[in-house]
């Protein structure tokens, strides 16, 4: 396995409503402009952006799938951070055999110890884990730190981690597709509205500023 420092983040949509700060920032300075020089005519204020990328600060997503059958009974959850991948999830041990085929398939047998029932994948850097991926019956653990491992190794666990939530879980690739695609849809909408209205409000505030300059 190939690690060089590189840093891997990941994003997710998420909207900063800024338009209240914005709207009194703009009434203030167009005050302040009127009460220098009346007759000068106040300038269009810039409406405010709204901004589609995440913060530098930890963005996680889990993903829990549950059913009521004991033998196909699974949980997983994929979280992902500025500097960390993890998955963990939890299953029938029917599954396991499927499991351990799939990460002997794209692990391979490097950096791998046995132990009984517990298979272990590791790797590490100046003594700090860099991957470990632990298999026991029923369950398996997950870990990448982002920051250490180069991109295309962190690219393919992330693939490898949604491999094994569809085999674990059950659930069908095409249709959690779809609904991934229809939430992002559904959160741009309501990013064009809350712009749309921050206008409005920016828009009202300047016509109010302007009467009240014509009545001074």
């Amino acid at each position: 396995m190939n690690f060089k420092k590189s840093k891997k983040v990941e994003r997710s949509i998420r909207i900063v409503d800024a338009k209240r700060i914005t709207c009194l920032m703009l009434i203030t300075t167009l005050f302040l402009t009127l009460g220098l020089n009346a007759q000068t005519t106040p300038e269009p204020p810039e409406p405010p952006s709204i901004s589609t990328s995440s913060s530098s600060s930890t963005s996680s997503y889990s993903i829990e799938v549950d059913t009521d059958n004991d033998q196909h009974n699974s949980s997983v959850s994929i979280s992902i951070s500025d500097d960390s991948y993890k998955f963990r999830a939890s299953y029938h041990k029917s599954k396991n055999e499927g499991v351990k085929t799939m990460l002997l398939d794209q692990l391979g047998k490097g950096n791998l110890s046995i132990k009984g029932n517990t298979y272990l994948w590791s790797d590490s850097q100046n003594g700090d884990a860099v991957f470990e991926c632990k298999l026991t019956k029923g369950h398996l653990r997950i870990y990448v730190d982002t920051e250490a491992a180069s991109k295309g190794f962190t690219e393919k666990i992330n693939k490898l981690g949604q491999d094994l939530k569809y085999f674990i879980s059950g659930a069908d690739a095409k249709k959690e597709t779809e609904k991934a695609e229809a939430r992002a849809k559904r959160e741009l909408e309501r990013a064009e509205r809350e712009l749309e209205k921050a206008k409005r409000e920016v828009e009202h505030a300047t016509r109010e500023a302007k009467r009240a300059a014509k009545k001074n």
